[in-house]
């Protein structure tokens, strides 16, 4: 493999990017920036200069992940059985690129740390998370292992392993070069493993991972993401459920039809308008979560017999903050379904019964705007009870800040919509939490009264809800959406 076949591997992540939509990489870019930024201002002094190798360490992670992930999208089955040279050249080029990004990280992380003398023990421990990390790339479930499987093998096989614990230790005393030799080869052999020759089970497996990533393409853009079928047979009986109970909501629906009433017509026109971010759909994933989270929590209490009021007062941050992102996000991505349906709703239209003109526009309006409130009303509901446990209420301005958002951001007018990219979902997000941000400096700094900005934030969102709701009212029939953009 030359140069020239190297740079066309590697680069290939860069090239395939999005160029229509760059606003990604600039929001990471502008987010390492700020971490840099906050890191000289706030850190004390000793501490400073670290702060631009742990964010070169992340960025060299994070882009080692993403390169690992584009290897195994060019591992397509056919070219690694057909064409010559393909497997081996895709081999050979994660190998190079795994060994400059442990050589890199190892060096930035003895930089950090002062005075250390292990650095082989640096360079072998990089070196497996740049493994695994690939690994993950390939094996979705391995992050979801290690998460709930590390503790309890650490508390259940360390005194039967702590033999075999003591020998390694004893032999990388004696031999501390050959037993790092030995352990890199073995990795880069892991690494190069990770890619397949072609057949059957390759194949099954590569269309397995094309679905997933054309999914969660399509799920962050609001679009269509594949039936359970799709999926195959290890992973269709995990939405069949789903799919099944949707469909039975939906006869139900269309049973009880009654076209003079203009609520039941508009429940049957979300189906088609909101698609995958249609409300039961959004409240079974909610609800699977929650159900799969309560079970590792309690399976967690079982074992370890922790302080569950310490562990919700440790954890009230992170707990707040997944509540607001599982209630609130949703929301903000009911525009994108409006484009991905616009298809549809030409014939959407002629459903009897089905409003025309300004009416129309209120009731798209007052559809969307309905799914938003309920999702607040039970995200701020659930931040409240957690705030009274913990007796931390600082998340309760997060769905707060979202209401201006909302306001801007569910009333711009359908007919002229622009085609919609994944920033059209993550701008108001991070709006909220900007203007999230600034909630608490007002009431932790400047010590503004809580009900003085709460009542602000109130009004400036119902102004700007009445201001634009009649723009809206008055603008271009919403449907088909796009079609003036």
């Amino acid at each position: 493999m030359n140069a020239v076949q190297l740079a066309q591997i590697a680069l290939a992540p860069w090239r395939q990017r999005d160029r229509d939509s760059p606003w990604g990489r600039r929001l990471i870019a502008a987010l390492l920036a700020l971490g840099a930024i906050a890191a000289v201002i706030f850190l004390p002094p000793a501490a400073k200069w670290r702060a631009v190798p742990c964010l070169m360490i992340l960025v060299l992670m994070g882009g080692w992940m993403a390169l690992g992930a584009n290897l195994q999208e060019q591992n397509h089955p056919t070219a690694a059985h057909c064409v010559p040279g393909h497997l081996a050249a895709l081999r050979r080029a994660a190998l190079l690129c795994w060994a400059g990004c442990t050589a890199l990280v190892s060096l930035l992380l003895w930089l950090i740390i002062p005075g250390t003398s292990h650095g082989a023990l640096i360079l072998l421990g990089t070196s497996a998370v740049a493994t695994f990390l690939l690994w993950s790339t390939r094996l979705w479930w391995l992050c979801l292992l290690l998460l709930f499987t590390w503790q309890p093998l650490l508390l259940w096989a360390a005194e039967p392993l702590a033999p075999l614990g003591r020998a390694i230790a004893a032999l990388w005393q004696a031999n501390t070069a050959g037993m790092l030799l030995l352990s890199l080869l073995a990795q880069g052999w892991i690494v190069a493993s990770a890619f397949a020759g072609g057949g059957a089970r390759h194949q099954s497996r590569y269309t397995r991972q094309s679905i997933m990533r054309n999914a969660m393409r399509m799920r962050a853009q609001g679009g269509q993401v594949p039936a359970a079928a799709a999926w195959g047979n290890q992973l269709a009986w995990i939405f069949r459920p789903f799919e099944r109970l949707f469909q039975a909501w939906q006869q139900r629906l269309v049973a009880r039809a009654d076209n003079s009433n203009l609520h039941n017509v508009m429940a049957r026109a979300a189906i088609v308008l909101h698609g995958q971010q249609h409300w039961l759909k959004l409240v079974m994933g909610i609800a699977a979560m929650v159900g799969l989270a309560l079970l590792a929590f309690i399976g967690f209490w079982l074992v370890y017999r922790f302080d569950m009021a310490a562990m919700l007062v440790a954890g009230s941050f992170g707990i707040g903050m997944a509540i607001a992102n599982i209630g609130l996000n949703p929301a903000f991505a009911l525009p994108t379904a409006l484009w991905h349906s616009r298809r549809e709703q030409a014939l959407l239209r002629l459903l009897p019964g089905m409003p025309q003109g300004e009416a129309l526009n209120r009731a798209v309006a007052r559809l969307q705007w309905r799914n938003f409130l309920a999702a607040w009303l039970l995200c701020e509901l659930a931040l409240a009870a957690l705030a009274a446990c913990s007796d931390k209420s600082l998340m309760l301005y997060l769905p707060l800040a979202a209401l201006p958002c909302a306001a801007l951001s569910l009333t711009r007018r359908p007919a002229t919509m622009r085609p919609v990219t994944p920033m059209t979902v993550v701008v108001p997000v991070f709006a909220s939490m900007a203007l999230w941000g600034g909630l608490l400096v007002l009431v932790q700094l400047l010590g503004v009264p809580p009900w003085l900005v709460a009542a602000t934030v109130v009004i400036v969102s119902a102004l700007l809800l009445a201001w634009r709701w009649r723009r809206l009212v008055a603008a271009p029939v919403a449907l088909p959406a796009g079609r003036l953009g």
